[in-house]
């Protein structure tokens, strides 16, 4: 048995243990007043680009395009990605349940009467994994980067969550979401005892952007540790006049393109990714006609030349949200394909109902090459590090499949 005053000093030496302990434990966190310090393994959120994300419906209209069309349903339903509402006939239900009207008053959206859409799995992984909830695939997205993180001792849903949104509509639509985007990362942060790691696809960037834009410094210095940007179309994405003027069929050869047109048209974010004339040269040529032509500059008359005003309203509502390219403010990694033919321009003979003829410029299949590299004037703007990285031969969503996309990802969160 220990003398009395050798047990004192045995308990005070304890209590001194204890203490420095906790000390050590709290400082590793994200406490008030302090820049949250690193971490062995960072949080990750994931943050999706257009049509990247499952939506569900739920039906009570007071009428419907066909007869074979669901009038109400007592249940919510997949209605992106479904495949079995992709086909003739159904798609025009389809068409009708996804469309949005445009409200020029309010400078708005809305679904049709009786159309209720959500977006399922906000903080979780699911809907952004596999775009169809049967995990077909066709519909793989986000499971090959989540499933490496799973690997490297991520838990789903846990310390790699996802932030799905609406995508058919553009930030200034979304205010929620990004209060919730918000409260997550801080959540995360704060658990993790250490910042947190965006990955963004493709649309995905410009949500992320305006997301960081309107975030002061002292919180991106605390809660973001680096953001990785994979196919950004940081200056819009040429292919979006084709939508706009014809509609995309994406190939699927029973899919009038004409008639997804219906459709495309009233996504507000199809608008928004338009290209930009802070990069694109001004007298460019991207739609040219028999009797005309268009520009970057053009699209007023663009749309009032399609029969579709609305456009142009929502054209002016988005065009100012990101239009500067304010520097993130944060450590950023952009990742970019190249050498795959990508649409820059179209011929029509027929405008604007028939199929253009393309005229290719590179980039990934998607986004053009001129405008994912915009981040490179970020290197000049901001203190935090801007590297560029070209994934050659990478197409737009085959990049998010790509080992050297994996492990430059895996560098970034293990690398202090």
């Amino acid at each position: 048995m220990l003398p009395c005053h050798r047990l004192n000093l045995a308990i005070l030496q304890l209590c001194l243990l204890l203490l420095v302990s906790f000390t050590d434990s709290r400082s590793s966190k994200c406490s008030p007043g302090k820049v949250c310090s690193g971490s062995e393994r960072p949080p990750v959120v994931l943050i999706p680009g257009d049509l990247g994300n499952q939506l569900e419906a739920k039906l009570d209209k007071p009428s419907v395009v066909h007869y074979i069309c669901y009038k109400k349903t007592n249940d919510f339903f997949t209605l992106w990605l479904n495949l079995e509402l992709l086909v003739p006939v159904a798609i025009d239900c389809w068409i009708d349940n996804m469309r949005l009207l445009y409200n020029r008053t309010t400078h708005l959206t809305e679904a049709p009467p009786g159309v209720d859409v959500r977006v399922p799995g906000f903080g979780k992984t699911f809907s952004l994994e596999y775009l169809d909830p049967s995990k077909r695939s066709v519909g793989m997205y986000f499971f090959t980067i989540v499933q490496a993180l799973v690997d490297w001792g991520y838990t789903r849903d846990d310390d790699v969550r996802g932030a799905p949104y609406d995508w058919r509509k553009a930030p200034n639509e979304n205010k929620e979401y990004f209060l919730r985007l918000q409260q997550m990362i801080e959540e995360m942060a704060n658990k993790a005892g250490g910042p947190v790691v965006l990955i963004a696809h493709s649309m995905g960037n410009m949500y992320t952007l305006y997301f960081l834009n309107h975030q002061p410094q002292a919180w991106k210095d605390r809660y973001i540790k680096a953001f990785v940007s994979l196919g950004p179309p940081w200056a819009g994405v040429a292919k979006t006049l084709r939508v706009m003027a014809t509609g995309d069929n994406n190939r699927i050869p029973v899919i009038s393109p004409v008639k997804i047109r219906t459709q495309q048209r009233t996504a507000v974010s199809t608008v928004w990714l338009l290209p930009y004339a802070h990069s694109w040269p001004k007298d460019m040529v991207l739609v040219s006609t028999p009797n005309t032509s268009y520009t970057v500059q053009d699209y007023q008359r663009f749309f009032k030349d399609i029969d579709y005003e609305d456009g142009w309203a929502m054209r002016k509502d988005t065009e100012p949200l990101v239009s500067a390219l304010q520097p993130p403010g944060v450590p950023v990694h952009c990742l970019y394909g190249s050498g795959i033919p990508t649409a820059q321009g179209f011929n029509y003979t027929n405008f604007p109902d028939v199929d253009p003829t393309v005229i290719n410029g590179d980039g990934d299949g998607t986004v053009n090459l001129l405008s994912a590299t915009q981040c490179k004037r970020w290197k000049s703007q901001q203190k935090q590090p801007v590297q560029m990285f070209e994934l050659p031969g990478n197409e737009h969503v085959a990049m998010l499949l790509n080992i050297t996309t994996v492990n430059y990802i895996k560098n970034v969160l293990f690398t202090p």
